[in-house]
């Protein structure tokens, strides 16, 4: 699927991971074909990760936030996404937006899928390669 002009989207299959990185400030019927597109990747591609980075973004409206929450409650529960990571401007209300987006999904999703903030990407790719499983990290090598 080829990405519009104003979001960067790459499917990584060795990693199982979706980055979307747009590219430019939207308006809401880019944002809102955006998203339901990027939805459709995650269950084609059975990506357990999902990056995006609102690095070049502003806050939506509350009408697209609303939306936001009501297609990603809908859309996720049929993929296998287990992580997504956010990486944000230096910008509140962006900041705030997320926040109250976030709660919104894990509440409709029973905290099936982990939600990271972070300001830059690296940061977030590290933490989703990570592993959730408990064997792993600090206790890997307790007996």
């Amino acid at each position: 699927m080829k990405s519009p002009p104003y979001l960067q989207v790459h499917y990584d299959p060795e990693q199982s991971l979706i980055s979307s990185h747009w590219l430019r400030v939207v308006d809401s019927a880019e944002y809102r074909q955006a998203l339901v597109n990027i939805c459709q990747q995650l269950y084609k591609s059975n990506a357990l990760t999902w990056l995006v980075d609102f690095s070049r973004m502003t806050s939506p409206t509350i009408r697209d936030q609303n939306w936001t929450i009501e297609l990603l409650s809908h859309s996720l529960p049929h993929t296998k996404l287990r992580k997504l990571a956010l990486v944000l401007p230096d910008d509140l209300f962006l900041e705030v937006v997320v926040e109250k987006v976030s709660y919104g999904l894990m509440s409709m999703s029973n905290n099936k899928v982990q939600i990271g903030h972070f300001t830059d990407p690296q940061t977030a790719q590290q933490w989703l390669a990570a592993s959730g499983d408990p064997c792993e990290g600090l206790f890997r090598y307790a007996s």
